[in-house]
């Protein structure tokens, strides 16, 4: 650690926050390297992942090298599993699949590594759009270019998008809607520490407010690799040993790497986590050196005092450099001396630790630099400086200033440098510092009360792929053992991630593990309590409120929901001391009937507005089954509180004095029989509820005798408990009674559609008086009809009772009337805070407007890359061997369909096989890319179709004409 005095702490204007790190490094004899964590664990075990290509790779390779340079032993690489071209599925990002289709290789990796980048940043990708996100990109190996457009190659229009090196970053920017810079840089060895200095000078400048650097090497051109190998800078044996004694040169190795850069400010102020500070960096140029591609000493120390005087830092105050060290003997010596000359100063009380990577990963020349700052980045997060794989005796160039790490050191460094040096003669470095402890993203969040005791937390995607592979990669950190709190979970699914059309929600307690088996079931296409979806969709659904009548109520109501809900608790009260009710949740004994009547009314009352004051859900319509339309008159506006409790009051208590009279049952009864039972048994239907539900009325007797007849013949049948024989005669004495007890009852308009179940029909809030109310409690409940006139399009249907009881009765109503109709409840008697939870879990997979309860904004979690499927080939070729006639044009012209709509502006439909293809809005590049995409599936590979028109049909035709003869089957 430097001496004198301590380290400044005001963290400099012109500094960058990295915030985000996506990579693709070697992994050995595992599976290549994604995300920091692996990376990080890598960097500290200093296990080599140097290897030799894998036999088939080097076959292929080979067969590029002249005669006389091939070889049976696979040369030594630090190698990636490279996707195949065009393996992208791009609609998991929300881009048309065609956008992936053409995609090469390395694009396909740039894509993945920058979307798992933004990931890690916790960056929604929607906020990126537009002029303020730069895009900035270094590469250096022509690998790509050399391939699409080698002799005898017949590339077309759309090859240039992925064959040339400018090209890398466009899927990127075509993905994010970025219009701020969009740059590649190819200085060779040190391009990516150029895109990472243009960066950070757009960020301090204020061009830009959140930067993407990329860096990018493949080692597949084995023509390329030649070159060095005559040049004798490639280590025989495949050992890299930075600054060692035995450095006898280096190994290529391929890798993809991206970091998200943001101002910093922005960064605090949204408590991003930041690894690292980018604090200053400098590109120069070697100048007239020894030779092309030789260092120099002189430049370098050049380079590096200016550096550190631009940014006012003396050299005595870094800790850590992770230097070029690519371990030839000429590199090593150039750049140590340089070292020396700038570090090397009494005012240090220890040497200077040096590192590099290269010995872990090889050297990933364009990408070498950025990799160096990932690692340099991640050692200033975990405050511990790694080993340097590869060195064991020490070159005798470090002198006494500089030392190399052979094993973790836990002396948390506060400023570390990284030096890219290019074999171009351009050189740079960059200063990072460790992020100030006060300026690091909160924790934690809410507590359990602040969210009802339950939260719903959502995820989403393009596709339900992409929704199953976030839910793989979330779960341990939002259920598993380390799970976040409750507060940084909501913050990080609701503001750091889009919202796309497939979406899942799982319910869950706050800061418990309950909810691991539901992530686990969504992750696996499994059905599970505790999820809702994934359901896709494209526009929001209407939304109807259900209040439900007798029956609804159950003995401890309201009772868990009072304990960990104090916004539940607060209008509950609110509505009983209106009321006047001396009724609480939890007390014994029996409720007589009014009590039990106008205690459901205050549960659903403020179950409602609970659901409205913490999610921000309002309905489109209400309905209310029979005493239910008290609650609902009141929740659509047209009967403030006190009017509504002064009537559930009146009403509870007259129907209390007939529940001696009789009572109800429901059956699974249709209109006819229902009919024909009442008939016989004197008895009148008091509720239609569905086309198999109805409930009826009527003295004791009479009921007896009815259930006993139906469960002889085994129908359904279940008495409504302390129901009196409602919406019958015998209530018609009450009437006159209610009607004075309601004198002066002023309705209001309303805010929302109230649907009457007297009438089955919308009703205007005004007519809401004494007079309806009258009416109401003698005439049959009509809910079948209510139901129907609610589902007028897609509607989610919400019952907002205590105990729901109209789910079965809306299910099937839904199925006679054929409605787009989806019904959840935000009652849970077993559960209670679940129910308002279920309700914004099925608003938001629904694609219903709500708010979040997460108003602090939190750290981004930490989460793994999600896994990439990569897009399965439709071979439709192979579907059409053995067709022929209408059979094979049937297939050939529906594949030419769904490409065409892929690429469409527009809605395309069967009835568009004869519409120019520029009235369905694709346009010329379009063109080319469904010609390349048709083409390429053929066999023989043409490069052209058949005179055709512009039309679904005619190109369908054209294609036919290309393809082989039909198969023989020869079973």
């Amino acid at each position: 650690m430097a001496r004198g005095g301590p380290l400044r702490t005001p963290v400099p204007s012109t500094s960058a926050a990295l915030t985000g790190i996506g990579l693709r490094l070697p992994g050995g004899s595992g599976p290549d390297l994604r995300g920091p964590d692996r990376a990080w664990n890598a960097l500290l075990a200093a296990e080599s992942a140097i290897g030799r290509y894998p036999e088939e790779r080097w076959r292929a390779m080979a067969e590029r090298l002249h005669p006389e340079d091939r070889s049976d032993t696979p040369w030594p690489v630090a190698h990636l599993t490279l996707p195949e071209a065009g393996s992208l599925d791009a609609t998991v990002l929300g881009m048309r699949a065609t956008e992936g289709a053409h995609l090469s290789p390395t694009q396909t990796l740039v894509t993945q590594v920058v979307a798992e980048a933004i990931a890690d940043a916790g960056l929604a990708p929607s906020t990126l759009a537009g002029p303020s996100t730069g895009v900035y990109l270094g590469n250096a190996t022509p690998d790509e270019a050399l391939t699409t457009f080698g002799r005898r190659s017949r590339p077309g229009l759309v090859d240039l998008a992925s064959g040339g090196a400018g090209m890398l970053a466009t899927p990127v920017s075509r993905w994010l809607d970025t219009r701020g810079p969009l740059v590649t840089f190819d200085t060779s060895c040190s391009a990516s520490m150029a895109a990472l200095d243009a960066a950070h000078r757009d960020l301090a400048q204020g061009r830009v407010d959140t930067a993407i650097v990329i860096g990018t090497n493949t080692c597949a051109d084995p023509v390329v690799i030649r070159a060095f190998v005559e040049g004798g800078v490639l280590a025989e044996d495949g050992a890299c040993l930075p600054y060692d004694v035995g450095a006898r040169g280096y190994v290529r190795g391929e890798a993809v790497v991206a970091v998200v850069l943001r101002r910093y400010v922005r960064a605090r102020a949204d408590q991003d986590r930041v690894y690292a500070l980018i604090d200053h960096t400098l590109m120069g140029a070697d100048g007239r050196s020894a030779g092309t591609g030789m260092p120099s000493r002189p430049a370098q120390a050049e380079l590096l005092t200016r550096v550190y005087d631009q940014a006012g830092l003396s050299p005595e105050r870094v800790d850590y450099l992770i230097g070029h060290g690519t371990a030839t003997r000429a590199g090593d010596r150039a750049e140590l001396a340089a070292l020396r000359q700038v570090f090397d100063r009494p005012e240090r009380d220890r040497p200077l630790l040096v590192g590099s990577v290269k010995g872990l990963w090889g050297h990933a020349e364009a990408a070498s630099a950025l990799t160096g700052v990932v690692a340099a980045a991640l050692s200033l997060h975990h405050g511990i400086v790694p080993p340097t794989t590869g060195h064991t005796e020490p070159n005798p160039d470090l002198g006494e200033g500089l030392t190399v790490a052979t094993e973790a050191v836990e002396i948390p460094p506060k400023v570390v440098g990284v030096t890219g040096l290019g074999f171009s003669g351009a050189i740079g470095h960059t200063i990072m510092s460790r992020v100030p402890a006060a300026a690091r993203g909160r924790r934690g969040g809410l507590t359990s009360a602040s969210v009802g005791g339950a939260l719903a937390l959502p995820v989403s995607s393009p596709t339900e792929s992409g929704v199953r592979a976030a839910a793989e990669v979330l779960a341990p950190a939002v259920a598993g053992p380390g799970r976040a709190r409750a507060g940084r979970i909501g913050d990080h699914l609701v503001r750091r991630r889009d919202h796309h059309r497939v979406r899942a929600a799982v319910l869950s307690v706050p800061n418990t593990a309950g909810s691991a088996e539901a992530w686990e079931a969504l992750a696996q296409g499994r059905s599970h309590p505790d999820l809702v979806g994934p359901t896709e969709g494209r526009s929001p659904w209407r939304q109807v409120w259900v209040f439900g009548g007798q029956g609804s109520a159950h003995p401890r109501m309201g009772l868990r929901l009072c304990r960990e809900d104090p916004m539940f608790a607060e209008h509950l009260e609110a509505v009983l001391r209106e009321l006047e009710l001396p009724w609480r949740p939890g007390d014994t004994g029996e409720l007589g009937l009014a009590f039990l009547q106008q205690a459901t009314f205050a549960v659903q009352v403020a179950l409602a507005h609970t659901l409205r004051d913490r999610y921000g859900l309002v309905p489109d319509a209400v309905v209310g089954h029979s005493m239910g339309e008290v609650a609902a008159a009141h929740v659509a506006g047209i009967l403030p509180l006190d009017q509504a409790a002064r009537l559930a009051r009146a009403r509870s208590t007259l129907l209390e004095r007939i529940v001696h009279e009789g009572g109800l049952v429901a059956a699974q009864l249709d209109a006819h029989e229902a009919q024909e039972l009442t008939d016989r048994y004197g008895l009148e239907i008091a509720c239609r509820n569905s086309p198999r539900d109805v409930v009826l009325s009527g003295d004791r007797d009479s009921l007896d005798a009815l259930v006993a007849d139906l469960t002889e013949r085994g129908v359904r049948n279940t008495r409504v408990s302390q129901a009196p024989p409602a919406h019958s005669r015998h209530v018609e004495g009450l009437q006159s009674l209610l009607a004075a007890e309601l004198e002066g009852l002023r309705p209001e308009p309303g805010e929302v559609e109230m649907v009457s179940t007297v009438t089955g029909r919308p009703i205007v809030g005004t007519d809401l008086t004494a007079d309806y109310w009258v009416r109401q409690l003698r005439a049959p409940v009509e809910f079948e009809q209510a139901t129907i006139s609610c589902a007028s399009g897609a509607t989610l249907a919400v019952e907002i009772s205590p105990r729901p009881v109209l789910g079965p009765a809306m299910a099937h109503t839904r199925a006679r009337h054929h409605l787009t109709l989806d019904i959840t409840a935000a009652g849970d008697p077993e559960h209670e805070p679940l129910g308002p939870a279920r309700v914004a879990a099925h608003a938001y997979t629904h694609h219903i407007p709500l708010t979040w309860p997460f108003t602090a904004a939190c750290a981004p979690l930490e989460v793994e890359p999600a896994p990439w499927t990569p897009t399965v080939s439709d071979r439709w070729t192979d579907r059409i061997a053995h067709l022929e006639g209408v059979e094979r044009h049937a297939v050939v012209l529906d594949q030419v369909h769904r490409e065409v709509a892929d690429l469409a502006a527009v809605e395309v439909t069967d009835h568009d096989l004869d519409t120019d293809l520029a009235d369905l809005g694709v346009n010329s590049l379009h063109l080319l890319s469904l010609r390349a995409t048709l083409l390429q599936a053929l066999p023989q590979r043409p490069t052209a179709l058949p005179d055709h028109q512009p039309t679904i049909r005619s190109i369908a035709k054209a294609l036919e004409e290309l393809l082989p003869p039909p198969a023989t089957n020869t079973a």
